[in-house]
């Protein structure tokens, strides 16, 4: 497995010249999807999660990114075609763009930490999170991370909302390791592990086995546009 993020500077204009070049190195579906973003953050974002991808199985495949073809299933989620062995996942938040790759079933999601009604708690988290949530300090930083990782896992499910989030609980044990429990029991084929990136943001990892990479992968925007331009 690897895992990697890019932070984005929003704070200069992106140039339009270079966008449009990169975009012709994606499908032509989704260049046209990216270009209906009316904020150009949401268009950097998109650009630059599927670059980091395509990045990722090049590495791990040696494929070149014109031979990559993709497909989604019902729920929208992606896949490489023709490669039922890797299986990766993208997130997004804020400024930062994340995105895991593996030989089996993952998903990654990250949240940037702010203020928000803590009542949707209650729809969205179980009983027993929504009471763990109730006995934190600091409520916003314990809810994204509790939505983060329980976003991990909705998204190795690949069934998007259909699966409530309240079906299940997350639980972090004295020893440190992250857990999940149905019905108050607990689940053993799925693993959590988180990352940090910076203080106002959550991101976690959910995977069908243990052997996650230590640290996360940092590429910058301008190292990943250079693989695509000169390639």
């Amino acid at each position: 497995m690897d895992v990697y993020a890019i932070r984005l500077n929003f704070s200069e204009r992106f140039d339009p010249m270079l966008f449009e070049r990169l975009s012709d190195r994606l499908e032509p579906e989704k260049k046209t999807r990216l270009k209906r973003f009316y904020r150009e953050e949401d268009r950097l974002r998109g650009l630059f999660a599927d670059l980091m991808i395509r990045d990722a199985i090049s590495v791990k495949t040696g494929m070149k990114n014109h031979e990559m073809k993709f497909i989604q299933n019902e729920y929208g989620k992606p896949a490489l075609k023709c490669h039922g062995d890797i299986h990766y996942n993208i997130s997004h938040s804020g400024v930062w763009v994340v995105g895991v790759i593996d030989d089996s079933p993952v998903g990654i999601d990250v949240e940037q930490v702010q203020p928000i009604d803590l009542d949707i708690s209650k729809n969205y988290f179980s009983p027993d999170e929504h009471q763990d949530l109730m006995s934190k300090e600091d409520k916003f930083d314990y809810f994204f991370t509790l939505w983060s990782l329980k976003e991990s896992y909705i998204k190795i499910l690949g069934k998007g909302l259909s699966h409530p989030l309240n079906a299940f609980s997350m639980k972090f044990l004295e020893s440190g390791e992250i857990i999940m429990k149905v019905d108050g029991k607990r689940i053993d084929d799925v693993f959590f592990k988180q990352y940090p990136l910076d203080k106002e943001y959550k991101m976690a990892v959910c995977a069908s086995h243990c052997q996650m990479p230590e640290r996360v992968t940092i590429l910058t925007p301008k190292e990943l546009a250079e693989k695509f331009l000169y390639r």
